[in-house]
Formats: structure tokens, sequence, C-alpha cells
């Protein structure tokens, strides 16, 4: 099941919330022992931490939130600010809804998704570049046999690409009958041939670390190259 590095904290959360939010229907007011709070708290900013760059507002909200909270009461025990909750309660009950490793992949082709979303929001970010642009090749070389029907699939990829990609290719994915449409044809041949030589082949042969900001643009530069081998035309 795919997880969100935040996952454990947001769980309690939202089961904190919902015991709260019951305890103010019922009564009105509820209280609670200092280190139940502080760890509440603490379960905030660990979420605001993790969401600071997709949702700045949220996560400065969060902290915001956390110090506002509770109130000292009697008996060493703290009292929730009903305003405070309310706010975290509708933020909460969004990130719940629309998980922000999520959010992006509605923009990414959906064999991309398939194969890299659970990947990627585990943390394998270098598994989850790989792949996408591995299911890439795979994607070219059902085109191949689409197209070339008798004919044996190349082993190099490259020379896949020149069957399908250049001018006189097997696939038309563009209108040719302008220069620049042809300028055009010729930068998407380059550009599936830059790709494959900087991702594709180095990984084949050893494993090559990757972070969360480099696993994120090599899956939307495989999107971005799935959706063009969506878009054939037709003369």
């Amino acid at each position: 099941m795919m997880k969100i590095a935040y996952e454990n904290e947001l769980r309690s959360l939202q089961s904190w919330i919902n015991n709260v939010n019951m305890g103010l229907a019922s009564v009105g007011t509820v209280t609670t022992d200092l280190a139940s709070a502080n760890n509440t708290c603490y379960q905030i900013n660990a979420i605001a931490e993790e969401i600071v760059k997709e949702y700045p507002f949220y996560a400065r909200e969060l902290k915001n939130i956390s110090t506002n909270l509770f109130k000292s009461s009697a008996y060493g025990t703290v009292t929730v600010n009903n305003a405070a909750f309310g706010e975290l309660y509708i933020i909460i009950g969004h990130i719940v809804e629309e998980p922000v490793d999520v959010a992006v992949w509605h923009e990414v082709h959906p064999r991309i998704v398939a194969i890299s979303q659970e990947l990627f929001c585990d943390g394998y970010y270098d598994s989850a570049a790989e792949k996408a642009i591995k299911e890439v090749e795979t994607r070219l070389r059902e085109l191949f046999q689409l197209l070339k029907p008798g004919v044996t699939v190349p082993t190099k990829v490259g020379d896949i690409i020149g069957a399908l990609l250049t001018e006189n290719g097997a696939y038309h994915f563009a209108d040719l009958s302008t220069v620049s449409r042809k300028d055009y044809c010729r930068g998407i041949q380059f550009l599936f041939e830059g790709i494959f030589a900087a991702y594709r082949n180095p990984s084949a042969h050893k494993n090559i670390p990757c972070t969360k900001r480099e696993s994120i643009e090599q899956i939307m530069l495989a999107s971005q190259l799935m959706y063009i081998l969506d878009k054939q035309y037709y003369k």
C-alpha cells in the first residue's frame, strides 16, 4: 500500500482530532494532560515540516496552531482551544483527502503513475525514476511491434527511436508540412535520445542514487515522452 512520509503522524493526529471532535460535540470542552498535548503538538509540527514545499500556507498555519491549540488549566491539565482546533480540523481533513505527495500525480501519464507512484511515495526515488524511463522504452518497443509487424525489434533503444521517431520514421506524431514542424520532429527525436543516454543507459549498469527532486524531474520527463507516444498524427 502506498505511504506518505508522515503517514504515522497523520493517522495518529486524525484519530486524536476525531476523539476531540466527539468530546466537543457532547460537553463543549476537552481537557488533556500535558504529555499528551506535547505529543499532539509534536505530530502537528512534524507534518508541517514535511509539507512546507508543497503546502507552504498550511505549514505556517500548522506551526501557529501548535502554539495556540492548548490553554493551561487547573491541576496540571490543559484545555483544547476550540478556535485553533477548528482550523486544525479543516487543514488535516484536506491533507488526508489529498496527500501532498499524491497531488502532482494527477498531471503524470497513467502508465508512469502505475509504475512509479507507489515507489516514489514510499521513498524509493531512484527506483521510481528508473522504472519510469524503462516504461517509456517498453512503450517504444510496443509501438515498433505494432507499426513494423514481422520485423525483429532492435536490441538497442536508439535503433528503435531511429526507426520510429525520425522524419521518415514509422510513428507519425506531427504534421511535417512546414520547416518548423520538421524542426519540432527532430527536436523530439533528440529529446528521446538524450533522455535515454542520460538516464536509461547508465542506470542499466549500476545503481545511481537519486534525490527526491531529481526523481520527480525524471518522472515528469518520462511522462512527457509517454504523452508524445500517445498522439499519433494521421496524414
